[in-house]
């Protein structure tokens, strides 16, 4: 035998100035948090509201040998700290940036 859930009712009318409003006490027993995603599924007379998961990514192989690499690197103390980053980028900036000899016309 299936047990079954007890379900609490709460009927509401549904008001033109306020649209629809789905109560706390609903969203918290239905595990609705600030943040989630809703997905609205609509037939004749009938909403059906579910969560839905945040897509996950799952990297590459490419990728993850990529990250097991830079990982070594920091490890062996092989990296370039955000201040030194931007200083060779100004450095080279800098560079390319030097102004020529104007001609004057008169």
């Amino acid at each position: 035998m299936r047990a079954v859930e007890a379900l609490h009712v709460m009927q509401i009318t549904v008001k033109e100035e306020s649209g629809l409003f789905v109560p706390p006490s609903v969203q918290r027993q239905a595990g609705i948090k600030s943040g989630d995603r809703l997905k609205f599924k609509v037939s004749p007379r009938t909403i059906t509201i579910t969560t839905v998961e945040p897509p996950t990514y799952k990297p590459t192989k490419a990728e993850l040998a990529a990250i097991r690499k830079g990982e070594a690197e920091i490890t062996r103390g092989e990296y370039v700290t955000l201040v030194g980053l931007l200083h060779d980028l100004d450095r080279h900036h800098r560079r390319s940036g030097t102004k020529a000899a104007r001609k004057v016309s008169r």
